[in-house]
């Protein structure tokens, strides 16, 4: 039950943004070590990882707000009905590749925002050595993977992070053209290179890797979200009031700020805050 037609007032600090945590989770597959991801908010599709990462035999718990990660992966199967309840599961499958040649899971499932096939995944992942067995979802890599120049015909998120876990720890360069420059991709990138990884021009349209072995753990705060910052300064904008954001850089959600500015609020930005005032 909603009641409208009250100001809205307040402090709120915005949590860690779930579609970087998701592509970490992921990654902490690439790692030899203990992997700590910080102030991570329990969401379904949290649990749902940590649930993947467990099918596939490595150790998920929980310390407090951390998630605590670690393996090597035993098997390279993960389970099915888990798999395909979110979209992200498809990025445990690099990894996998990298580490233990082969991948196997069910198509993702996730949110029905309309066609979101995984081609693009695919077909950077062939051009990197992985063979796809039958439409199940089985793939291999007889050879391991190996670098490659790779060039995306639409700067698709998903795809990018897959290809920037295969490259990680594939042998020799990659270059990818047409990348994805949404922060989270940065945030991933960065992850690796703290872990042990040499990646370079994340955030802009052409990132180069440089494989490397095998990457370390690390301890790592994921960056906050731009997208739940964005929906509650929309939210005092609607309903009017003043809202402090603490926690998130106004310059990661800049563009919607100031179409509220514009708009008729009060917009005033400090390093790591906004406050919204209408």
């Amino acid at each position: 039950m909603v009641t409208g037609g009250r100001p809205l007032n307040g402090s709120v600090k915005i949590p860690a943004a779930k579609n970087s945590v998701l592509p970490l989770f992921a990654a902490s597959l690439l790692c030899t070590g203990e992997v700590r991801l910080q102030a991570v908010p329990r969401l379904a599709d949290v649990e749902h990882c940590m649930a993947l990462l467990r099918g596939v035999g490595c150790a998920a718990r929980w310390e407090g707000s951390d998630a605590v990660l670690s393996g090597p992966p035993a098997n390279s199967t993960l389970p099915g009905q888990t798999a395909g309840q979110m979209r992200a599961s498809i990025l445990f499958c690099a990894p996998l590749l990298a580490r233990l040649g082969r991948a196997e899971t069910s198509l993702p499932g996730g949110c029905r925002i309309g066609a979101r096939p995984i081609d693009l995944h695919l077909a950077g992942l062939a051009k990197m050595g992985a063979v796809e067995l039958e439409a199940g979802l089985v793939l291999t890599a007889p050879s391991g993977l190996h670098g490659a120049e790779i060039t995306l015909r639409f700067p698709s998120v998903g795809a990018t992070e897959t290809l920037l876990l295969a490259a990680a720890c594939a042998r020799g360069r990659t270059i990818l053209r047409g990348a994805a420059r949404e922060p989270e991709i940065a945030d991933l990138a960065a992850f690796l290179n703290r872990c042990g990884g040499c990646i370079e021009g994340a955030g802009s349209s052409t990132i180069r890797i440089e494989g490397r072995r095998g990457l370390s753990g690390c301890c790592f705060s994921p960056l906050p979200d731009r997208i739940f910052a964005s929906t509650l300064a929309c939210g005092c904008a609607a309903a009017g009031g003043r809202v402090e954001l603490t926690g998130c850089r106004p310059e990661t959600y800049a563009p919607l700020l100031e179409i509220l500015a514009q708009m008729g609020c009060r917009v005033e930005t400090g390093p790591e805050s906004a406050v919204v005032t209408r």
